[in-house]
């Protein structure tokens, strides 16, 4: 008697999305080379620093509303993940050297004493959020969110920024805000602004990418 055999299944294979896309400065400039691509690094931290000097500020919050998360969004957006990020770094570098580069330091320079100030100040865990926004920005960028729906990458992004910023206030010593306030004063307050950054840098980018897709087009 044939025992009938029992056929095994065949294991499938998991195809997961792993491979990152091109960066919008990449779809821009196929032929680009490493000096066009630190060519664009400086002009997005010289976006950054004037977005930083775009301030003002709001009556008893040292924290002043500015246009920076545009330009971090939109440097992530452009660039991508890892050139995104470190354009990002680069800027708290040359903040911490006591260039002009953050919110709150004055026109000129400063000693990095003086600027080691602002990076441990009430302002620090915004710093630090917007790296993480720009690695978020930057990696969804190559990850599928990089055209139409680039919203929702800026929209999680944008939020992000805050994560940090609000464990630095919670655990610093500082005098703002008061911990019954620390939400409201910390972050509700900008959400308004930063709701319009995020449209504004996402139909940016939008725009930026349908440029490069037309021109792409057009050259096939």
């Amino acid at each position: 008697m044939n025992t009938p055999s029992i056929a095994r299944p065949v294991e499938a294979k998991r195809s997961l999305p792993i491979a990152a896309g091109q960066s919008l400065f990449d779809w821009l400039f196929p032929n680009a080379k490493l000096i066009h691509r630190i060519g664009a690094v400086v002009a997005l931290i010289a976006l950054i620093v004037i977005c930083s000097k775009i301030r003002f500020y709001l009556p008893g919050n040292p924290t002043p509303v500015t246009l920076q998360t545009f330009a971090i969004l939109t440097a992530a957006g452009v660039m991508g993940f890892r050139w995104g990020v470190g354009t990002v770094i680069v800027y708290l570098l040359i903040g911490m050297m006591g260039f002009l580069a953050f919110a709150n330091q004055p026109w000129g320079f400063t000693s990095p004493a003086e600027a080691w100030i602002y990076i441990t100040g009430v302002t620090g865990g915004y710093l630090i959020g917007f790296v993480l926004a720009a690695a978020i920005a930057g990696a969804l960028s190559q990850y599928g969110f990089g055209r139409a729906n680039s919203l929702w990458a800026n929209v999680l992004a944008g939020i992000s920024v805050y994560l940090p910023a609000l464990v630095w206030l919670a655990l610093g010593d500082f005098s703002w805000p008061a911990e019954e306030r620390l939400l409201l004063d910390a972050m509700y307050v900008y959400l308004p602004g930063d709701f319009l950054k995020v449209v504004g840098a996402s139909a940016l980018l939008t725009g930026l990418w349908r440029y490069a897709d037309n021109r792409r087009s057009g050259q096939e």
